[in-house]
């Protein structure tokens, strides 16, 4: 008897291994083949995100730095991005050389380590291998997420800190330890680090430990202690750094004021529902800069205005913040509609949603295609709520959690099509769960 448990636990460990082998091929193959044919336009090792600009700074002895607002000038400080990507680049950098192929190579790597944990996530939930399989599968396939590892961009890095930090919540919430959430605590600093939205989730953590754990506080109360010391402790160095360069109290970047102003700027005016780019809310906040400290007329873009008047990256950031609260006070009405155009714009495209509402050319069909699929994977993933929706809810709360988080968040403040990326494969671990009930001979 013992020996047949044994044949099978091995026979089970190889179909796992032979299971997350062929992901991690697929993983490579389809990145390859796309990667030849994208357009090379939308190729480079640099993107206007900066993480990569900044990494080099750093292997060069610069320091974590950027130059003034994008301007040729020399790098100063920043905290416009968090460490937890740029830092990734500058090992990448530092190991192997500044090269296109080494930082797609390595963000490919970091999508096969995805994979395989996304394959733990669902097995952690469901106990089927077939939907941890599909699942990965899925993630595999989704090209409106990997085509952002074809360039140094934060989504690979922080899609990957964020699932390690799920399944790792996940497996302590089943088998609670001091390490296990402690662990859990350290990931989730990560995470903030990378992709600062994550920032407030600490404070769902001890209700969201309260339910898991069948309301025992004291054993939620202490976990959360362990937690969000876990979380604090790996916080800290930046806090710290970054109060004793700005002399301020920046947990997450220096990059939450300005996108909110974009969203907001226009909320007084008739076509408050359109999005408005980076050009217009540039025009109108450098108005507002004018207002406070007076014209500088050599300095014809908002970067060189405040350079030219010596406002640092936070001090315009804080500006803008304060208007657009200010703006959202005086338009509670239109922010609330606004807010829920942001929702389709976060799932289903900000290009596409700008289409349907305005009309026009579709310059970009390919964002058409991104629509199409998330469509398809959320109306799996709620199909499978509602239709096949067992004892798997309940582990599965966290990954609902994390998805209605990050849509409330988003559609609060400021949504593009790409925001969507770091949560989607939560969406697909649940349609991953439909699928495979939909095939034939499946038991429900």
């Amino acid at each position: 008897m013992i020996s047949k448990r044994r044949g099978e636990k091995v026979l089970s460990t190889r179909r796992t291994l032979y299971s997350l082998a062929l992901i991690a091929i697929v993983v490579l193959l389809v990145r390859g083949v796309v990667f030849q044919v994208y357009s090379p336009d939308d190729k480079g090792g640099d993107a206007p995100d900066r993480w990569l600009t900044i990494a080099r700074n750093v292997v060069s002895g610069q320091g974590y730095a950027l130059s003034t607002y994008g301007l040729a000038d020399s790098p100063r400080p920043t905290a416009l991005r968090g460490p937890t990507v740029v830092y990734f680049f500058a090992a990448v950098l530092w190991l192997f050389g500044d090269h296109l192929w080494v930082i797609v190579a390595a963000q490919w790597m970091v999508d096969v380590g995805t994979s395989i944990v996304l394959f733990f996530i669902a097995l952690e939930i469901f106990r089927d291998r077939r939907v941890a399989f599909v699942a990965s599968l899925l993630f595999a396939l989704y090209a409106p997420g990997f085509i952002f590892s074809f360039r140094a961009m934060s989504e690979p890095v922080s899609v990957l800190v964020l699932a390690s930090f799920t399944l790792s919540f996940l497996r302590a919430l089943r088998q609670p330890s001091t390490w296990r959430f402690a662990l859990c605590g350290a990931l989730l600093g990560l995470v903030v680090l990378a992709r600062p939205v994550m920032q407030f989730y600490s404070l769902l953590a001890l209700p969201l430990l309260g339910w898991m754990l069948s309301w025992r506080w004291r054993q939620a109360l202490s976990s959360f202690v362990v937690l969000f010391a876990a979380f604090a402790a790996v916080m800290m160095p930046w806090v710290v750094r970054n109060y004793l360069v700005f002399d301020a109290f920046i947990p997450g970047s220096t990059q939450k004021g300005k996108p909110l102003y974009q969203s907001h700027f226009a909320l007084g005016q008739p076509d408050y529902l359109s999005r408005q780019g980076t050009d217009k809310s540039g025009t109108a906040l450098r108005q507002v800069l004018e207002s406070h400290f007076g014209p500088a007329p050599d300095s014809p873009t908002i970067w060189t205005y405040a350079k030219a008047k010596g406002i640092n990256e936070v001090e315009l950031d804080h500006i803008a913040l304060q208007e657009a609260k200010e703006i959202i006070r005086a338009f509670p009405g239109r922010y609330v509609v606004l807010s829920l155009v942001r929702v389709l714009r976060f799932w289903f495209h900000h290009r596409v949603i700008q289409f349907v509402m305005s009309g026009g050319r579709m310059k970009t069909p390919k964002v058409v295609l991104t629509a199409v699929v998330n469509a398809t994977l959320l109306g799996l993933a709620l199909a499978g709520l509602v239709r096949f929706r067992g004892t798997w809810l309940r582990p599965a709360m966290p990954l609902i959690v994390l998805i209605v988080y990050h849509t409330v968040i988003y559609a609060a403040t400021h949504a593009i099509g790409r925001y969507s990326v770091p949560i989607m494969p939560y969406v697909m671990v649940l349609a991953a769960y439909t699928l495979v009930n939909l095939l034939p001979g499946t038991n429900e």
